[in-house]
């Protein structure tokens, strides 16, 4: 087989693994390696086609097999790694990845923070994704990650500084913009979180989880129009939307209205007996502290 009709198999085979045709793409590879077995490349992405398709065992045999011809190649040891970690073997995906973090290439300590993070070592995660940002500041993955590692750390403001910079780059990922509202509210950074919210709305404006936690937001910042305006629209909706009821009854709370807070926590009662929230704050409306229905 000439180099020509080589690098015409080899379009085909990225073709089909960028189409998710994950067994054409076997069987190009498998073709490459029996012309070129030498030849790294054609391993390392037929082991990586299989990890795609989930078949860990040809996976690990078809990457063993490179790496007992080449000990050190980088390509072959990340494979080895992504798939240790993919498969929960995280002890030997530690075992591939820290022999490459001398390059220090930005996906190997990204997946090195990620082999951490899931070990329940958040401080050697954040290490590893911050090198990660070092080596490319727009990785939003790496930004995400770090402002989650800093948020289980508690230290939200971190979390706020590397989220709001990631977010100004990529104004329209609505997750991004989830999770830095998430930091602020972490943070007791009330207007930050509105804001935050109110992207994320701009861009999912279904989104009930985003709307009642911008709601919450305003009440946190004594915004209370705002707050009725979200939770009101909401109840337009669907008046059985416990979330908004909720935040309506702390909104009357806060305004010590409390007739009309009781009655939006007996609404919420009506629709679910054993609500927590609703049972533990109706006691301040009931004799003995005793719920009534």
């Amino acid at each position: 087989m000439n180099e020509y009709r080589k690098r015409q198999l080899l379009d085909e085979a990225r073709y089909f693994e960028q189409h998710g045709m994950w067994l054409h793409a076997v069987q190009v590879y498998q073709r490459l390696i029996e012309e070129s077995p030498d030849v790294f490349e054609y391993r390392v992405r037929l082991g990586m086609v299989y990890l795609e398709m989930g078949n860990f065992t040809a996976s690990e045999k078809v990457l063993l097999h490179a790496l007992r011809h080449s000990p050190n190649d980088p390509d072959v040891l990340y494979a080895l790694g992504v798939m240790c970690y993919q498969s929960d073997e995280l002890d030997r995906a530690l075992f591939y990845l820290q022999q490459l973090a001398r390059f220090r290439l930005p996906k190997v300590h990204y997946s090195l923070g990620l082999v951490h993070w899931r070990k329940g070592k958040p401080d050697h995660a954040e290490r590893h994704f911050r090198i990660v940002l070092e080596k490319e500041p727009t990785d939003t993955d790496a930004a995400v990650a770090l402002g989650e590692v800093c948020l289980l750390t508690g230290k939200p403001k971190q979390a706020m500084d590397v989220l709001a910079a990631a977010a100004l780059r990529n104004p329209h990922d609505a997750s991004l913009q989830f999770t830095l509202a998430t930091a602020a509210v972490a943070a007791q950074t009330w207007d930050a979180a509105i804001e935050a919210y109110n992207s994320v709305l701009r861009l999912q404006p279904e989104n009930l989880t985003a709307s009642i936690a911008l709601g919450g937001a305003c009440l946190r910042a004594r915004r209370f129009d705002e707050a009725e305006q979200v939770f009101r629209s909401l109840l337009l909706k669907d008046t059985r939307c416990i979330g908004a009821l909720m935040g309506m009854a702390r909104l009357c709370m806060l305004k010590a209205n409390r007739s009309r807070a009781e009655e939006y926590l007996r609404q919420v009662l009506l629709i679910d007996p054993d609500h927590e929230e609703a049972l533990e704050e109706i006691r301040y409306f009931t004799p003995y502290g005793k719920p009534q229905t």
